[in-house]
Formats: C-alpha cells, structure tokens, sequence
C-alpha cells in the first residue's frame, strides 16, 4: 500500500531490503495503481463487513463512532493513493493503515465481549483473512501491510483467549502464531522476489546499454574504416592502375627472354594485387553501404568477352585452360554489380584449378538465364559449401592448392552483392572432381544483334586518341601502351590543357578517354562535352573512373552514350574498348 516506502529508510531495513531504492520506488508506484481497484473493492467489504455487525448489535454511539473513524481512515487512504504516492504520504498511509487496523482491532475486541459466542470467532477468522489478503495484493509496500495486520493478529490472540476454554484456547493461540509467522514470511518471500526481479531489470538494463555503447564504438570504427575506403577508392587505384598499364606495356617491348620471363611473373603479381585490392574495396564499399544497385537491361556478350580477355593471362600463367561460351542473351540487373560476380566466381576457379580447365557459360532455365562457372579443382567437402561465402575464409591452406594468394573475400563479396540484387547463387561440388558455381539472371527477350567487326579486325593504327587524367604517371602509362599500338596519343592534365594542345590542329580526334575525377571545377563528362562542342563533332569517347559506386560517372556515360571503364585497367581492356568504339564507329 507504501509506494514510496522504498525511497525512505525503512525500505533499507534489514527486513525488506532494496539494491535500487529509486527503481524500486516506480515499480512500486506502477504496482498501486493496478492494485487500486482491488484494494478499494477490500476496503469497502471490511467496511460492510464492520457495518452488518453493528447491525447485528443493534446501534449505538460508541458504535456509529467507530463507524465514522473507521470510515475516515479508510477514505484517507484512499485518497491518498488515488492521489499519487510520494515519501512524505507513505509514512502517511503507513500511519493511517495502522490505526485503520487499530480500529478494527479495538472495535472486534469489544464486539466479541458481547456477541454471541460464535460470532467472535467468525470475526478472528475474517480478520486472519484480511491479513492474508493484504500479504498477498500489497507486497510491495511491506511496512503498511506490517502496520495493518499486527493488530489484527493481536485482536485475534485476544478474541481466541477469551472466547475459547481450555485447552482449545492455548492451541488456537499457537495457530494464530503459527499463522501470522507465515503470513509474515509470505511477506518477506513476496517482497523479495519483486525486489529481485527489479534487480534483474536493472542489471539487464545496464548490461544492455553497455551492450549498446560498444556496439555503438564498434559500428563508428567500422564506419570510419569503411568510409575511409571507399572515398579512397580513387586515390588507392590510380597507382595500381599506372602499374598494369606499365607492365603490360613493357611485355610487348622486344626485350631479353630472361626480362620478359621477369615481366610476365610481374604481370601475375600485379593481376594478383589488383584482384586483392579490389575485393578489400569492394568489401569495404558495400559495409560502407554504398553499393546501390542500378538495374538495366545489357547483353551478356560484352561482360564475357571481358571476363575472358582479363583472366586468360592470368590461367595461361597457372596452367589453367579457361575456355569462355559466347552468350547473345541480355539480361535485367545492376551490370556493374553482375560483372563483378562473374569476375570473382571466374577468378576463384581459376586459382584453385592449378593445371585444369575452367569452363564459363550460359543457359536459359524458364525466365532466367544461368550463368555458370565449372572447374575441374579438388572440389569443395559439402560441410563447407556454405562456410566458402563467409568473409576470410579459406579451406585447408596446408594444401598446396588453396596457396593462390588470395584473402577469402571474392566469395563473401559474390553472395554479399547476389543478396543486394536479390539473385540466387548455386553451389555444386564433389571432392576430388571438380566445383561448378552459377547465378540465376533475370532474362530479357531482345532480338539479338551480335557486332561483326570489320574483316581483318579493327586496326589502332594511326588513330588520334586524347587522354585526359590528373595523375601525370597514369598519363604516361596510358601514352606508352597506345603509342605501342601506333596511335597518336596527346595527353593532358585537363580539359583546358586539352584544348591549348589542340590549337593548332586540324584533325578531328579518333577517341577521347577521360578520368571522369579531374581536380578542378570540371569533370570528364564535361570536357568530353566541350571537346565535342568544340570539333563540332560526336567523338567516340569513353570514361575512366576508379570509383565503382556508380553515381556521377555513370550518370554522365549514359547521358553522353558512352562506356565506363574501371581502375585499376589492364592495357588488353584499354585496347579492347577502343577497338568497341571503332567498330561501333565504323558500322
């Protein structure tokens, strides 16, 4: 019935004891008011109880004034706790629940001298009831159910004496005794559970927001690692990308047998730090969630031919027959996203299929198209068939098979990117036999169209191609690897640059490939603009970015019909796209 009794010393007593005094406090406050219609429902019954025996009796003063002071208190405290309950009116209701049941106890005491003799017992039993009742519904205020049931349990002592012979007098004494210590300990029990179960919500609680702080530690490290990153992604490609240009420029070069050996392993490491180094970007860009699909319709055609041109050295070099099935079917999906799906599922086969054959092809299967990668490997156990998808995992790198140099993210960025366009990636392998990994593609109907290039094959030289890119290294690579095919290369370090160099000159550029982020005001897209504007002329142009999140460099190719290539670039890639370019030129 004390709501605020835990706030004060008593609440502290060895007797009812409180970890958390001011939690305590509001359960016990929530507590009494859903218990204020019961405990007012027992008030008036007592009330009706006290009032049928005056009736019994007969009125009298004494009696009605009983009735009056009975009533008073119990309306007080009523009052009072309808009101709200603080620590000033609990000692109150403490206060007023032991006269309340003072005066009950007077009043059952002098009834019982002279009622008739069953009745006083009828009384002592309903009081012990009371009692009960009070131990059972107002726990939670312990000290006012104290307050109200001693001299309950005390009038009931004197009634069972008086009333009673002997020896039935003694051992109804002993009962009430024994009654009123279990009342007693029912009490202590009920208190201390609710207490506990306080306890339990309040180290619940600071568990869970310490729980929460860390997580939240944790997500703004990782947030930064992530975010780190994926704005870096251009800056930490642009090196790498002036690398596989240099390399790939340089193993064309007619060189010492020897240097060309040392060249080619080169290549390898440098296809293999470009392969790391893309999945630990892309890992990183899709925590950062920064992968946001932009779905389309495209042809499967041109995502194979790149595939096989970028991985065939690289199976070449490990022994690895890769054979890539032309495919003249489109698909509708994120193309960004599809290719590098195929890439990493390409590149893993390709790394744990030493001295194999690797397969790339397609089939329709209903309204999908399944692209499929089978290798002839050591084949995956299928306890792990699930495991491979998680980031950094490896199988038994105690076999000399799975030392390919990787870090265990080309599958865990697979299935990441398949749940983000909601595809289904298929798994199939048996030990010692081989692996077989595809993805189901939404098919699109389209009349196909396949390009047939000029007879003889598109030729670079003597073409006129503007390069134009901030980094000065990545300018003379790029110079070097089309000066090699016998193009005219004028490079710039802008589009004002750009335009300075070609004051002079008559001829309309064959090509323009653009860095799409220039330091300065101006993007690729826009001096591809102003070049255009300027020849008065649509040039075949292409953009290179090394950010892979698409936005703005996608946006302006599709606005200027153009294609976007990725860093880091591979001469083979470079050239390939050009030669798109003239052939789609040419037709």
């Amino acid at each position: 019935m004390a709501v605020g009794l835990s706030l004060s010393s008593l609440s502290a007593d060895a007797w009812f004891p409180s970890r958390h005094p001011q939690q305590v406090g509001a359960a016990q406050l929530v507590a009494a008011k859903q218990h204020f219609a019961g405990t007012t429902a027992f008030i008036v019954c007592t009330m009706a109880l006290g009032l049928a025996a005056q009736l019994n009796q007969g009125f009298g003063w004494g009696a009605l004034a009983w009735q009056c002071v009975m009533g008073a208190l119990a309306a007080t405290i009523v009052t009072e706790w309808r009101r709200g309950l603080s620590t000033r009116s609990v000692h109150a209701i403490t206060a007023f629940a032991a006269l309340w049941g003072s005066c009950w106890a007077i009043g059952l005491c002098i009834w019982s001298l002279s009622a008739p003799e069953p009745l006083p017992l009828i009384g002592a039993a309903a009081s012990l009831i009371f009692v009960m009742h009070v131990v059972s519904t107002c726990y939670f205020a312990p000290w006012s159910v104290v307050a109200f049931s001693s001299p309950l349990v005390l009038a009931t002592l004197f009634v069972s004496s008086t009333t009673l012979d002997v020896p039935a007098a003694p051992i109804a004494a002993l009962l009430v005794l024994l009654q009123a210590l279990a009342s007693f300990r029912l009490l202590r029990k009920n208190w201390s559970d609710f207490a506990h179960s306080i306890d339990m919500d309040v180290e619940t609680s600071r568990l869970a927001a310490m729980l929460q702080e860390q997580k939240e530690i944790a997500e703004r490290a990782v947030q930064l690692k992530t975010r780190f990153l994926a704005s870096a992604s251009h800056d930490l490609r642009q090196p790498m990308h002036a690398i596989s240009l240099y390399l790939d420029g340089l193993a064309e070069v007619d060189l010492p047998e020897r240097v060309r050996e040392a060249i080619s392993d080169a290549k390898v490491c440098a296809h293999d730090m470009n392969d790391m180094f893309r999945s630990l970007l892309d890992i990183s860009r899709l925590d950062a969630q920064q992968a946001i699909p932009t779905l389309s319709s495209f042809g499967m055609e041109s995502l194979l031919s790149r595939v096989e041109k970028e991985f065939q050295p690289l199976a070449a070099s490990r022994g690895v027959k890769l054979k890539v099935r032309p495919c003249l079917d489109h698909v509708y999906s994120d193309p960004v996203m599809v290719e590098r799906i195929v890439l990493n599922l390409v590149s893993n086969a390709v790394r744990h299929t030493p001295g194999g054959r690797v397969l790339v092809a397609c089939r329709v299967r209903g309204r999908a198209l399944r692209v499929a990668v089978y290798d002839t490997g050591p084949g995956i156990p299928e306890s792990q068939q699930q495991a491979i998808f998680e980031e950094f995992y490896r199988l038994d790198t105690s076999r000399p098979q799975d030392n390919t140099g990787g870090v265990g993210l080309g599958l865990a960025i697979v299935r990441r990117l398949s749940q983000s366009l909601h595809l289904r990636i298929i798994v199939r392998s048996t030990p010692g036999r081989g692996s077989m990994f595809a993805v189901d593609l939404p098919l699109v109907h389209v009349a196909h169209k396949r390009a047939v290039a000029p007879r003889g094959g598109p030729k670079l030289a003597g073409r006129q191609v503007i390069v134009v890119d901030d980094e000065v290294s990545i300018l003379r690579a790029a110079s070097f690897i089309l000066e090699s095919s016998g193009c005219e290369v004028i490079a710039a370090r802008s589009g004002r640059e750009a335009l300075m160099l070609l004051a002079n000159c008559t001829r309309v550029p064959d090509f323009l490939v653009c860095d799409y982020e220039l330091k300065g005001e101006q993007t690729g897209a826009e001096v591809i603009r102003q070049l255009r504007e300027e020849f008065n002329c649509d040039i075949p142009a292409m953009l290179v970015t090394g950010n892979t999140s698409g936005g703005g460099a996608e946006r302006s190719a599709r606005e200027l019909a153009i294609p976007v290539l990725y860093k880091p670039l591979e001469a083979h890639a470079l050239r390939s796209a050009l030669e798109a370019l003239l052939v789609a030129e040419e037709q």
